[in-house]
């Protein structure tokens, strides 16, 4: 995959290096956990912006930033990151465009996370 790719490959080395807590390595169970917490953080942004719950839906959009950092799934950094930041100086009328290219984000990375786990013995 290019540099330019959706995953930093380099992220995912360092945690492939790192023993995890069954038996694969720490990138086996990070990549485990962002699969099954992006479809819900996703969600919970989705509903605070739809209750136009600013606060709630800026730390929705940190906390995805922070776990997407830890696997280097950049798009998606990128893009929690705006809609964090938006959110935070109160500009709220591009949140749900900027949510909308997240949720693209997240299955762009969900399925190159999918192709980088290692099978199962």
């Amino acid at each position: 995959m290019s540099a330019s790719g959706p995953l930093d490959l380099e992220v995912l080395a360092q945690l492939r290096a790192l023993a995890g807590q069954h038996g694969g390595s720490l990138a086996d169970d990070a990549i485990e956990a962002f699969l099954k917490e992006l479809p819900t953080r996703l969600r919970g942004l989705r509903d605070a912006l739809d209750q136009s719950d600013w606060r709630t839906a800026e730390h929705g959009a940190q906390a995805l930033r922070g776990i997407s950092t830890t696997l280097g799934a950049r798009e998606v950094v990128r893009l929690s990151g705006e809609l964090a930041d938006a959110l935070g100086r109160g500009e709220t009328s591009e949140a749900g465009a900027l949510l909308q290219k997240l949720e693209e984000a997240g299955t762009v990375a969900k399925a190159a996370l999918e192709r980088e786990r290692t099978p199962a013995p």
